[in-house]
C-alpha cells in the first residue's frame, strides 16, 4: 500500500489498475514490480518512481512530456514503454517485460564473454541507443543491469532499459537541479562527473566503458574509493582490453580507446557508430556507413564554451601493462587526501552520502581543472598501516571465496573437464582480486613480502586464462595442466599469504 510517498506492493495488490504478481528488483531511482495490465492480461513490468526523483522540481515538470517521447519510440533494441502515470502522488512507468537476464547478472555468472558474442551485444545495444538519441532523449547510465537478454547463449537480443522519464534528461549536467547525480560511476563521462553540458556522446563513453567489461570482465578503471574512480575517469588513459585479455585483437583496443576519449568531440559521433567500428574491427573490415551524429532535442551534440585540447599521445597509444595498472612502485593511488581537480561539490557528495554504482546523491555543479593543474594537484600515494593491509587484503580474498561459492555448485565437473564458463569464473574472480592487491600500497616492512603474494596471485591469474584457452579450444591436457599448476602452488601461496599477516588469504582452500 501507498504510504509516506512511497511504495510497497505485494503479490495480489493492485496500483493504477494493475495487478502486481511479484517484485522483481529494487533501484536507485525506483522499484521494478512484475504484473498484469487490467483487460488485456498482458505482463508488463511496472516501474514506481522514488519519490525523491519524483521531488526534483524538472522531473515533476517534465515527466508526461517524457514519457510521451520515449512511448513514441519503436526499435527492435529498445524496452517499449506501454504507459506512465501518477498514482496517489507516485508516478509510474509501465513497460515490455522481458524474460529472460540482463547483462550484469550473466557477466557475474559467466564471466567476460569471447570477442564475437561481445560485439554483437554491443552493436544492438549501440542501434538501441540511437533510437533514443533520435527521439531527443539521453540515457545517462547505460551499464549492464540495464541491458535486458532474452534468447540462447550465443543469440541473445538485447534490449535497453531504463531510459528517458527515469533519467530526467531535461537537466544539463550529470546533476539535476537538485544536485541529484545521475550515472553509474564505473562507465561515468568525464563531463558528467565535472557538471559540464552532456549530450549523446556521454553514453557513447558509457558503451565503450560496457565494452570494455565484456571483453576482459572488469570494469576499466576498477579503483578502490569513489574518489578514485572518479579521477581515472577524468584523467587516467583508456585502458587496452588485450592486455587483460590476450585473445582480444589489437584493433578493439582502439575502438575502446576513442569511445572512452576525455573529449567528447573526440569519440564516435553516435552509439551506432560506435558498434559498427567494433564489428569491422573485429572482422578486419571497413566501416561501409559513413559517421554522423542521430542525436536530436536536448541529446543533440552540445559544444563547450572553451575548445578543448587535443588529446595527449599517452591517450591514443597503446601501452605497456604496468600503464593500464596502477604501479605498485611509484602507486599512483589515491586513498588520501581530496582530490582536487575533481569537481569538488560532487565529489564531496558522493563520498558524504556513500555514493556507489547507481551514483545518486545530492550535489551541486563543478568544473574540472586544466591537465597542468592536474600534474602540480595529483595526490601522492598513501602508504597503508599493517593492520589495514590486512584488513583490506583479507577483505579482497573473502570476497573472491564468497563469489564463487555461490556460483561454485553449478559447475560440480569444472576441476576435471574442460569447462569454459567454469574457467571464465575463475579468470573474472581471479582478475578482480590481482587488480584491488595491485591498488593497495603495503607500509616498507612488508613491501617485500606483499609484493611475493602478488606476484603470485598474478601467476594464478595467468594459469587461470591459460586454462580458459583450453577449454574453449577443447584441449582437456592443456585444461588439465593449467588446473595442476594452480592446484599445486596453492600451499606456496598460502604461506607468502602468513608472511604478510593475512588470515583469510592463508587459510587453505577446500
Amino acid at each position: 500500500m501507498v504510504e509516506s510517498g512511497w511504495t510497497e506492493l505485494a503479490a495480489g495488490d493492485e496500483f493504477a489498475g494493475y495487478r502486481i504478481e511479484s517484485r522483481l528488483g529494487r533501484g536507485g531511482m525506483g522499484i521494478l514490480y512484475l504484473a498484469v495490465e487490467p483487460g488485456l492480461e498482458r505482463r508488463v513490468a511496472l516501474k514506481l518512481i522514488a519519490p525523491e526523483a519524483a521531488a526534483d522540481d524538472v522531473f515533476a515538470r517534465r515527466f508526461a512530456e517524457e514519457s510521451r517521447i520515449a512511448a513514441s519510440i519503436e526499435h527492435p533494441n529498445v524496452v517499449p514503454i506501454y504507459a506512465a502515470g501518477e498514482e496517489d502522488g507516485v508516478p509510474w512507468i509501465a513497460m515490455r517485460y522481458v524474460a529472460g537476464s540482463d547483462l550484469g547478472r550473466r557477466i557475474a555468472r559467466e564471466g567476460r564473454l569471447d570477442p564475437a558474442r561481445a560485439v554483437a551485444l554491443i552493436a544492438q545495444i549501440g542501434n538501441g541507443l540511437d533510437a533514443i538519441h533520435r527521439a531527443g532523449l539521453v540515457h545517462r547510465d547505460v551499464k549492464p543491469a540495464n541491458v535486458l537478454l532474452s534468447g540462447d547463449p550465443g543469440s541473445e537480443h538485447a534490449y535497453i532499459t531504463d531510459f528517458g522519464v527515469a533519467r530526467n534528461v531535461a537537466t544539463q549536467s550529470g546533476l539535476t537541479q537538485t544536485g541529484r547525480f545521475v550515472g553509474t560511476l564505473d562507465y561515468v563521462a568525464p563531463e558528467q562527473i565535472s557538471g559540464e553540458p552532456i549530450d549523446a556522446r556521454v553514453d557513447v563513453y558509457a558503451l565503450g566503458c560496457l565494452l570494455f567489461k565484456l571483453l576482459t570482465g572488469e570494469v576499466p578503471f576498477p579503483r578502490e574509493g569513489e574518489a578514485a574512480r572518479l579521477y581515472a575517469h577524468l584523467n587516467d588513459p583508456p585502458p587496452a582490453p588485450s592486455l587483460y585479455e590476450p585473445t582480444v585483437s589489437m584493433a578493439l583496443d582502439d575502438v575502446v580507446a576513442r569511445a572512452m576519449s576525455k573529449a567528447p568531440g573526440d569519440r564516435y559521433p553516435s552509439a551506432g557508430d560506435l558498434g559498427r567500428a567494433a564489428q569491422a574491427a573485429l572482422s578486419g573490415t571497413a566501416v561501409s556507413i559513413p559517421e554522423r551524429t542521430v542525436a536530436t532535442g536536448a541529446a543533440a551534440t552540445r559544444e563547450r564554451e572553451r575548445p578543448q585540447p587535443a588529446p595527449r599521445a599517452a591517450e591514443t597509444e597503446r601501452l605497456p601493462e604496468e600503464s593500464s595498472r596502477p604501479d605498485r612502485s611509484g602507486r599512483p593511488l589515491f586513498l588520501g587526501g581530496l582530490l582536487a581537480l575533481v569537481a569538488a561539490a560532487a565529489i564531496a557528495v558522493l563520498i558524504a552520502t556513500g555514493g556507489g554504482d547507481e551514483g545518486n546523491g545530492p550535489g551541486e555543479t563543478g568544473a574540472a581543472t586544466t591537465t597542468k593543474e592536474t600534474e602540480q594537484q595529483k595526490p601522492r600515494p598513501q602508504t597503508l598501516t599493517a593492520a589495514q593491509l590486512i584488513g583490506k587484503g583479507d577483505e579482497i580474498c573473502a570476497d573472491s571465496q564468497s563469489t564463487f561459492a555461490t556460483y561454485r555448485d553449478e559447475f560440480p565437473n569444472g576441476e576435471n573437464e574442460a569447462n569454459a564458463p567454469y574457467s571464465r569464473l575463475l579468470v573474472t574472480i581471479s582478475s578482480k582480486a590481482i587488480g584491488r592487491f595491485q591498488d593497495l600500497v603495503p607500509p616498507p616492512g612488508l613491501e617485500k613480502q606483499y609484493d611475493a603474494y602478488v606476484k603470485a596471485q598474478e601467476e594464478v591469474g595467468e594459469w587461470d586464462r591459460d586454462a580458459l584457452r583450453a577449454a574453449e579450444a577443447e584441449d582437456l591436457t592443456a585444461y588439465l595442466k593449467a588446473r595442476e599448476a594452480r592446484d599445486q602452488t596453492q600451499p606456496e601461496r598460502e604461506r607468502l599469504a602468513d608472511a604478510v599477516g593475512f588470515e583469510v588469504c592463508s587459510q587453505p582452500q577446500s
